[in-house]
């Protein structure tokens, strides 16, 4: 693993894909958006709106075996077969032909096989390719092992070599993305290929770089699917004020291609989110997120679900010094460091917007929560907090948080929205005394168009444990004026 990776960028990667897959997943095989796509639910498998399909589903089988430190094929195939077995709403055609001839885990590359020889036209489809990316998590920095490992899980379900080239190069992207910040990983990933198959690769890079997006609206190969999904992030251009747009405004673009658009845009949200983080998925999105983990008949796992498995993917099966991502409750480490104040303040100029402490939310109720620290997995009662987004800011420098200027933009925009459908919304760090009011701040300049400064004066008025953070200050002084 990379000596220190970021992981807001880890999250990001399956955060991303999970992103595209559910909004592309009510265009699937249908006419396709022409301006933003949205989270409407419905499709091949009448989805709930922010549902995510069999292509996050069958990641997650993935993550939950990455997420342990070790990666063996013949366990993935078992969680492969589980997940089947379970009665899934929707499965590509390839992958449910192979799974339905198997008889067990060790036997499942060779009904892949099997399938490749009697269809040695239609063995290529895209279903290795959208759910590749926790293999890249698994591999951070280890070139070798990463082209070996998303080679030999493709080829569980899809025996023909091209997808597991196809996965071997997005594998090499996500893991450029994440360590070097750069979006041009595929061409690093062609070089580890054999040099038979390098000519065929830098074609068809040409042919996406040449574009346009549109071209590759035939998109079910896997091929055409992972051109598709890069057209679609190089293609669109990154903002210069607010780079991390950059993320929506591609996987709108992904959308747009047609086709088979929930993985397609799976497919380029975990690039996308491997590049500019998990704080770059709007917050709307990630308050609707959804579906299914690996097998059917369990709970559903909402986005932190995510993060955990990516984080502990990344981190090859270890929480950190605190127990974080995959503790149950961290309360214990807060209470021991921090003074267990449990004020609940409503903002005066908005009753409905609650801002306290990692002690007071432990006992207040909301429609949704906004964490802005670390979280045990089972650490708030999900009948008083039925929707929580953790998004885990940090008090420090200026490159402490990614996208700080964003996250506060789009969560003060999320916070109105919410509001605007009367929903309470309750926001919450470990002692208040800088994150929370901040984010009260942003949400306060956006809802009454004050400057961030000002808002931040008046909600320091109020929450009696607020200080000043510089970093914060300006940051909302930028956005608010």
């Amino acid at each position: 693993m990379a000596s220190s990776p970021s992981y807001d960028r880890c999250a990001g990667a399956l955060l991303g894909l999970a992103a595209g897959d559910a909004l592309g997943a009510g265009y699937e095989f249908q006419s396709p958006p022409s301006g933003e796509a949205s989270m409407k639910g419905g499709g091949l498998g009448g989805w709930e709106p922010g549902e995510w399909t069999d292509d996050t589903q069958m990641a997650i089988c993935i993550a939950e075996e990455t997420a342990t430190g070790t990666v063996e094929p013949v366990r993935v195939a078992g969680r492969f077969l589980e997940w089947f077995r379970s009665g899934p709403v929707d499965v590509g055609v390839q992958t449910s032909s192979v799974l339905s001839h198997s008889a067990d885990a060790d036997g499942l590359a060779a009904s892949a096989v099997n399938y490749f020889g009697s269809h040695p036209d239609r063995s290529a489809g895209n279903g290795s390719l959208m759910r590749t990316a926790p293999l890249a998590l698994a591999s951070l920095g280890d070139d070798k092992r990463l082209v070996e490992l998303a080679m030999s899980v493709s080829a569980l379900t899809h025996a023909d070599p091209v997808a597991g080239e196809t996965c071997a190069l997005w594998c090499i992207a996500i893991d450029r993305a994440i360590r070097e910040g750069r979006l041009d990983g595929p061409r690093d990933g062609v070089e580890l290929l054999p040099i038979e198959r390098r000519g065929y690769w830098e074609e068809r890079l040409e042919e996406v770089e040449t574009g346009p997006p549109s071209r590759f609206s035939h998109n079910t190969f896997v091929v055409f699917a992972f051109q598709a999904a890069l057209a679609a992030i190089l293609h669109t251009p990154v903002p210069e004020v607010e780079p991390s747009r950059h993320l929506e405004d591609a996987l709108h673009a992904a959308v747009r291609i047609g086709d088979d658009t929930d993985t397609v845009a799976a497919i380029a949200g975990s690039l996308l989110g491997a590049r500019w983080g998990a704080s770059a998925v709007p917050v709307l999105w990630r308050a609707m997120l959804h579906g299914k983990p690996g097998v059917y008949g369990r709970p559903d796992y909402s986005s932190q679900d995510l993060v955990r498995l990516a984080v502990m993917s990344a981190r090859r099966g270890e929480p950190d010094s605190i127990g974080w991502p995959d503790a149950d409750d961290l309360m214990p480490f807060y209470r021991e460091n921090w003074p267990a104040s449990s004020r609940v303040v409503a903002l005066k100029e908005d009753p409905g917007v609650l801002l306290t402490t990692v002690f007071g939310a432990a006992t207040a109720s909301a429609d949704i929560t906004v964490s802005l620290c670390h979280m045990g997995r089972t650490q708030l009662d999900p009948v008083r907090h039925p929707i929580r987004i953790e998004l885990g800011l940090v008090d420090g420098g200026k490159t402490a948080n990614a996208n700080l200027d964003f996250t506060f933009y789009d969560l003060a925009r999320a916070m109105v929205r919410w509001r605007s459908e009367d929903k309470t919304v309750l926001v919450h760090c470990v002692g208040a005394v800088h994150r929370t009011p901040a984010v009260g701040a942003a949400y306060l300049a956006e809802k009454l168009g004050l400057s961030g400064r000002e808002a931040l004066r008046r909600v320091a008025t109020q929450l009696p444990t607020a200080g000043v953070n510089p970093v914060f200050e300006e940051a909302l002084a930028r956005v608010w004026g």
